[in-house]
């Protein structure tokens, strides 16, 4: 989801009301997600549940 159609975003100062990203790119969301951390990602970003996704599998790869 683009931002300017969010309910969420505000037009006038250009940015998200919850403080939330929204990378385009997947490089850029795992590089995100890293740094500053998964919950800083929009919930309706495209890329966002396969980052969740994969850090899930991780945890449990590791937990074994």
């Amino acid at each position: 989801m683009l931002c300017k159609d969010c309910a969420r975003y505000d037009a006038e100062n250009r940015r998200c009301l919850d403080g939330k990203v929204n990378p385009q790119k997947w490089e850029l969301a795992v590089e995100v997600a890293n740094v500053i951390g998964l919950r800083t990602i929009c919930v309706f970003n495209d890329h966002r549940e396969r980052l969740v996704q994969a850090r899930t599998v991780a945890f449990e790869e590791e937990a074994r």
